[in-house]
């Protein structure tokens, strides 16, 4: 009995730090972003509910969508208080007056969903589909072809195949970033960290 629960114990050990080690997970990507006062109020901010501060910068869609990424980046994917993405989905429902997420993602402009979409995912990274569609729809809307949107779906995107295919982990990333056609509003460092990550799985293709 002793040997099957320590086996049990093992796996899931394992398991868990497989998911700890993901494209959500391992992209620290905040560090570049360190000199900002709302990065930096987001680093006093890691544990518990957010303040409504950081709330409002999220949900401004006249802030800049790499630091309003940046914030949630570092906030993290730690589950203290109520998770990230219920706590800005609140917020954005109620300034929207709306009564549910599918209006709510009607009604959001693309880089607001964007920053909806990867709040939501890091607040769980186990299971990142509702998350991924958002990424998705933000795309969709993506009318002035921001880097940000499109790659922070292809991050969302990534940490979905890390499940189930490998191969595409890197490709769906690298997609983005060899896009000519998007206009780059992210610094240039943050891309860099990133990529240092999601190159590992380039051997996978």
């Amino acid at each position: 009995m002793m040997k099957r629960l320590f086996t049990l114990v093992t796996l899931m050990a394992a398991w868990t730090l497989c998911w700890a080690d993901s494209p959500l997970t391992s992209t620290h990507f905040a560090d570049s972003y360190s000199d900002h006062p709302m990065v930096q109020m987001a680093s006093e901010e890691m544990q518990g509910d957010i303040s409504t501060t950081l709330l409002n910068f999220l949900a401004d869609k006249n802030a800049p969508i790499d630091v309003r990424l940046a914030v949630i980046n570092k906030i993290g994917w730690n589950f203290d208080g109520t998770s990230m993405g219920t706590q800005l989905g609140n917020y954005l429902m109620g300034r929207y007056k709306v009564k549910n997420e599918k209006k709510l993602v009607k009604k959001l402009d693309a880089k607001t969903l964007a920053v909806y979409a990867y709040a939501k995912a890091m607040s769980n990274y186990f299971d990142v589909a509702a998350a991924s569609e958002m990424g998705h729809q933000a795309v969709k809307k993506n009318k002035d072809k921001s880097f940000s949107v499109a790659f922070i779906s292809s991050l969302i995107d990534a940490q979905v195949y890390l499940d189930n295919d490998w191969s595409m982990v890197h490709k769906v990333v690298a997609n983005v970033l060899n896009d000519g056609s998007l206009r780059l509003d992210m610094r240039q460092e943050a891309i860099d960290s990133v990529m240092d990550y999601i190159n590992l799985y380039k051997e996978y293709e």
